[in-house]
């Protein structure tokens, strides 16, 4: 009896703490949140301004997080702020009431030093550091007692144009990234690094959907001097207005809870296109310029090349839900651009892989048949295992003229980028990578920097109505031959150094955007390439348009470029002495510099209590959350369940006499 009774109690007190757990926050109208001494203290308060402007290919972006305090002691609260991969940040204000205090850059260490040493002398302070290139943290300490305190960030963005369509994206939270498994290498267990580690903090539920915290107002001015064929978002309501220059882009229901990224598209009309377009910008006694030139519309040659097509779909965890529809949607769509004299393959994983068949088959229609209903069958679950996928794709026998094609369709929820992209690096050989992202947050880093290390695109999929649309434009990429081994001829002397050096592989009606550093612009440039027999045109050069954040762009390409050789094999030391004086003169963030930001004068006295927080992001719409615990809240209610039925079978239990 007394056994049963301890069971009994057990379950009453694993279904007190579910109650409770579930019933805290609508109770008290307060989120709570557990602080790093483990008490529950009033969670802080995030919320977001964004003020847009785009000129061109050129976005200038100005973020304001506003950390609000409504408990009763000093705080200290800190957050991972998603951005844009191609995001050059060269800006950080501390906003505290009506004084601003500019930040400075400073090495990482330095920055982190200075931060520390302020909050615990009680000055207010703030930190902003890079963990991914789309991913930073932000501290900010000695937030008092009802208190806001905004962190202003600024950065420039080069967007990328196809085919005369522009997208902008505005990351508003993330998914939770997936801790790989280490590979072996050459037979060796590898260690996990730093690199590998989940950088992202707390992910939890949407809290409110008018409530006071992650909030986000966005304002977008499109300077496009006339009137575009389309503006449009797949992510939220909008309305335009075109006065004549200019369009003001504003979301119908400002402000939207940061559970999905905001995407704005536009598309030029036709007569539009224009073969090269130059944005100069002066800095000191430096001239920087900006390039767009675009080849030839039409390719010279049409010739369909045999092709072999490897499908590879996440079906991890992380896609469940709408996710695991629209990528299963995505992929029968591309088995149907097949053509009979094409070989195929698909392949699915997520903790481990499978593939349909043993090699590549033919794309007959039988086999299509029996793909199509193989990929509808597919249900998500599980972790994301990428580098074992990725190894056994890359490593088939390549058949003998056909060209090797890698459809990667996921969400790139892993933290593992690093590994995934050396392997990448290391075995492609002569296939290609096209990516396409899953989403409503997609790791967009990953995956475009996989299709450029690839030679191939991104794709990203933002809604499923526009499934169809995206996969059509990938696959006129797929079917189309490429300009490859470009290079770019100056005449005489123009001294230039130009970002990226290795020159992209382009295709059809994809401008080449190119960042020069000069000492005085050329009247022509000549391009040269194979396609696949040799190929040139030459470009007149047109009067330049002023543009800001040149100098930012160049810049943030020479860094991206010193980042990459990480991938190819050279040390943390070597990278950091490429970086380093590169970001400090041109005052930008970067994994080695850090912008910090110091109130001079003290608030909080070294005997009162400082309540450090790390304040959340929240779980995207479309994305089902694994709980943060080893049970959450539903594995509690079944094991309470559980016991209390095992409780019951204990009570009622009666031994049986001989």
């Amino acid at each position: 009896m007394k056994t049963a009774i301890a069971w009994l109690l057990l379950c009453a007190s694993l279904l007190s703490n579910a109650v409770q757990a579930s019933t805290d926050s609508p109770e008290t109208g307060m989120f709570l949140l557990r602080s790093d001494d483990g008490s529950w203290q009033p969670a802080l308060l995030l919320n977001t301004d964004m003020q847009v402007q785009i000129s061109g290919p050129v976005a200038e972006v100005q973020i304001r997080q506003s950390f609000s305090n409504p408990g009763g002691a000093f705080a200290e609260g800190r957050y991972v702020l998603p951005t844009s991969e191609s995001a050059a940040i060269h800006a950080m204000t501390l906003e505290i009431g009506e004084r601003r205090i500019n930040g400075q850059i400073q090495e990482r260490e330095q920055a982190r030093k200075t931060y520390q040493q302020a909050r615990d002398n009680g000055q207010r302070s703030g930190l902003v550091e890079q963990q991914r290139p789309n991913l930073f943290s932000t501290s900010v300490a000695n937030i008092g007692a009802g208190e806001t305190i905004s962190v202003i960030l600024s950065y420039t963005e080069l967007l990328q144009p196809d085919a005369g369509r522009y997208s902008l994206r505005l990351p508003l939270t993330m998914t939770p990234r997936y801790n790989a498994r280490p590979q072996p290498v050459d037979g060796q267990q590898r260690k996990p690094n730093a690199s590998s580690t989940s950088p992202e903090g707390p992910i939890v539920a949407s809290l409110w959907r008018d409530g006071p915290s992650h909030q986000a107002d966005i304002q977008i001015t499109l300077d496009s001097g006339f009137a575009l064929h389309e503006v449009s978002s797949p992510s939220h309501a909008i309305s335009s207005h075109f006065d004549g220059r200019r369009y003001r882009v504003q979301l119908l229901e400002n402000p939207v809870v940061m559970d999905r990224d905001f995407v704005l598209n536009w598309q030029l009309p036709s007569e539009a296109g224009n073969q090269v377009a130059v944005f100069t910008e002066q800095v000191g006694e430096d001239h920087y310029a900006l390039m767009m030139l675009s080849p030839a519309a039409e390719p010279v040659s049409r010739q369909r090349q045999p092709r072999e097509v490897f499908l590879i779909l996440d079906t991890s965890g992380s896609m469940q839900g709408e996710r695991i529809r629209q990528a299963r949607s995505s992929l029968i769509h591309a088995l149907g651009r097949l053509q009979p004299e094409d070989r195929f393959n698909v392949l699915e994983f997520n903790s481990e892989y499978s593939m349909l068949y043993r090699e590549p088959v033919p794309a007959s229609e039988d086999n299509l048949s029996e793909a199509r209903s193989w990929v509808a069958g597919l249900p998500a679950g599980g972790g994301t295992e990428m580098l074992p996928v990725l190894r056994a794709a890359l490593t088939q026998p390549n058949e003998a003229g056909y060209l090797r094609q890698l459809i990667f369709i996921t969400d790139g929820s892993v933290s593992n980028e690093r590994e995934v992209l050396q392997m990448i690096q290391q075995r492609l050989r002569q296939a290609r990578i096209f990516t396409v992202g899953i989403g409503a947050s997609p790791n967009s880093f990953l995956l475009r920097k996989a299709a450029e290390v690839g030679r191939g695109q991104f794709t990203s999929i933002d809604d499923r109505s526009g499934i169809e649309q995206s996969m059509e434009r990938l696959f006129e990429k797929l079917e189309s031959p490429v300009l490859t081994h470009l290079q770019l001829e100056l005449p005489e002397g123009i001294d230039a150094e130009i970002w990226p050096q290795k020159l992209p592989d382009l295709y059809p009606d994809q401008p080449l955007l190119i960042a020069v550093k000069l000492n005085q612009l050329p009247e022509k440039v000549a391009l040269h390439g194979r396609q696949p027999a040799l190929w040139e045109q030459h470009l007149q050069i047109p009067e330049p348009q002023q543009g800001n954040g040149i100098a930012r762009i160049w810049a943030r390409r020479k860094i991206e470029a010193a980042m990459d050789r990480l991938n190819e094999g050279a040390g943390e030391d070597e990278v950091r002495d490429l970086v380093l004086p590169v970001a400090l003169e041109h005052q930008l963030m970067s994994r080695f510099t850090s912008f910090v930001a110091v109130e001079e004068q003290p608030v909080r006295a070294a005997d009162e209590p400082l309540d450090s927080q790390r304040v959340p992001n929240l779980n995207p719409v479309d994305h089902r959350l694994y709980p943060q615990t080893s049970l959450g809240l539903n594995g509690l209610w079944a094991l309470a369940l559980a016991l209390l039925l095992a409780g019951l079978l204990v009570l009622n239990w009666k031994p049986r006499h001989a």
